[in-house]
């Protein structure tokens, strides 16, 4: 009896054991071995929504996505560790001690990214269980070398990670989908119309305000420039002044780095700038016609001695502008109420982001007008003393090209999904910075330095051409070094009805100096270039 009620005891506490592990895996377990067994029967596939394309104005494609594969390798289930690392090194092209390192430690790996289909069927004809593939998606670029600084580049995730990639990447990025396979007791895939799937999105396809053929017109000629000054950098930019739109935007570094200098870096304008002073000078009264007297092409401000490439003697404005004299620049400036000064400085945008829409844009340094002092004052009047980027020096020359009004520049001109338009662009106007009689006299007095001035070697074809050379000196170890300088030239043609303006920098030449011999050239031969493609237009004109 006693043996009885001990055995039916022991069942008893065995039973609720039993039931209590039962009640356990059914209720607390259940999503964990629900996962297992769908490991088991079902294998899900993660398709990606395609990346958007990237054209240019007129719809030629820039960065397109195409469909590929990629190829892992899950060593555990493996039926030959020897073999497969054999042939896994055999078609990727990779050491077979590596690979077989990494089959060694049994965890899951990626053999070879984004393959073609051919690619994928000679892996997948090693017939080892360990190994198989997912969909995905590369990034193919149309003339990578002349894009690659503003367009970026995706990685190996298919997110942007540089350039216009990153920084539309929400707006380039698809919506992955997927689709769930049933397997078979031997591991065989096959589709069973009742297991889930989502299709996949694709991304919304943007369109530059960029020109291919321009591009690769400025592309071409700064490459050509670079070998033969054995320079540093290059950069240009061709902008529309009527909208502010970036028809090329081309940045060539010697290290075949991609980095976007007209918006990233910053410099000295060096006489680039004397447009501001020029501008301030005739809204107090000065004339072009008014005479300056630059006595021996030296003045000397508190035992500082500023000097000018030769001596001018008495000049006009046009005239001081033409010849780029620091003198003149520094007598003018003697009157001017420095405050209002800096606050024109800033009405043409500098010290200001532009808001282009490009990551990484730098905003540029301007003093304070009561941080500067008599020497601080008349050198910045020349350029010294504050940075710009390339992009706000340009877009400050767009606002007098444009009659005086500034505009934001625009390298997006819509963005589409599918065939429906979500974004169209229009020129945003930022402010008026000085009237257009105003804008017309600088034109003019622009004019004369290709006419008989420092920039006369962008003259071409007896197009009026209106432009500025400047010639910086780069600050190296706290001083201004005496050999590495930035050459710069701007301009905007034709002068009176501008279509293009072009502005081109070029960093530390080694086999010139000065810009009027360096960058003005250049100007002359990307422009020429560009009417050569507009012939009929200014024909017709």
């Amino acid at each position: 009896m006693i043996r009885t009620k001990l055995l039916n005891i022991f069942l008893f506490f065995i039973s609720i054991i039993f039931f209590s592990y039962v009640f356990y895996v059914q209720c607390f377990r259940h999503d964990f071995y629900n996962r297992r067994a769908k490991q088991q029967h079902e294998k899900k596939f993660i398709l990606l929504g395609a990346r958007g394309n990237i054209y240019d104005r007129n719809g030629v494609p820039i960065a397109t996505s195409e469909q590929c594969f990629s190829i892992f390798c899950t060593p555990r289930y493996t039926v030959d560790a020897a073999r497969l690392a054999g042939e896994l090194s055999r078609i990727s092209g990779r050491s077979m001690s590596h690979i077989r390192q990494l089959i060694d430690k049994g965890e899951f790996f990626w053999v070879q990214m984004k393959v073609n289909r051919e690619l994928r069927d000679r892996y997948l004809a090693i017939s080892d269980p360990s190994v198989g593939y997912t969909h995905d998606l590369s990034r193919r670029y149309n003339m990578p070398e002349i894009f690659a600084s503003v367009v970026g580049k995706c990685g190996i995730d298919n997110r942007g990670i540089e350039g216009l990639e990153f920084q539309f990447d929400d707006i380039l990025s698809g919506e992955a989908g997927f689709s769930v396979y049933q397997k078979d007791p031997a591991g065989g895939i096959f589709p069973y119309h009742n297991y889930p799937e989502k299709k996949p999105q694709p991304g919304r396809d943007i369109y530059l305000t960029i020109d291919l053929q321009l591009q690769a017109i400025l592309y071409d000629k700064l490459k050509e420039c670079l070998g033969k000054e054995d320079a540093h950098a290059a950069a240009g930019l061709i902008i529309e002044p009527k909208t502010g739109e970036i028809l090329a935007m081309v940045n060539i570094g010697r290290s075949g780095d991609n980095r976007n200098h007209a918006v990233c870096d910053e410099f000295e304008p060096g006489s680039t700038f004397k447009l501001v002073p020029v501008t301030f000078a005739m809204l107090s009264g000065v004339r072009e016609t008014d005479r300056i007297d630059t006595e021996t092409g030296k003045i000397s401000v508190r035992g500082h001695v500023i000097h000018d490439y030769r001596n001018y003697g008495v000049v006009t404005l046009r005239q001081a502008v033409a010849h780029s004299s620091n003198v003149a620049m520094v007598k003018l400036s003697s009157k001017f109420d420095r405050e209002r000064f800096l606050l024109l400085v800033r009405d043409f945008g500098f010290g200001e982001l532009t808001g282009v829409e490009f990551p990484g844009e730098v905003r540029g340094r301007i003093p304070e007008a009561k941080r500067v002092n008599d020497i601080d004052f008349a050198t910045l009047t020349f350029g010294q003393g504050l940075t710009v980027n390339m992009l706000q020096l340009a877009m400050a020359y767009q606002a007098i090209a444009n009659g005086g009004v500034l505009y934001k520049p625009a390298i997006v001109r819509k963005i589409m999904d599918e065939q429906r338009t979500v974004y169209n662009a229009s020129p945003l106007r930022i402010r008026r910075v000085i009237d257009e009689s105003v804008a017309r006299s600088l034109t003019d007095i622009l004019c004369a330095v290709v006419e008989e001035g420092s920039g006369a070697a962008a003259a071409f074809n007896g197009m009026k051409i209106a432009g500025k050379t400047g010639t910086a000196q780069k600050v190296v170890n706290g001083a201004y070094s005496k050999s590495r300088v930035i050459a710069t030239f701007v301009g905007y043609f034709p002068a009176a009805d501008p279509d293009y303006l072009i502005m081109l920098m070029i960093d530390e030449p080694k086999t010139g100096y000065w810009a009027s011999t360096i960058a003005a050239p250049v100007f002359r031969e990307v422009a020429q270039s560009v009417c050569q493609m507009n012939s009929h237009h200014y024909a017709a004109k």
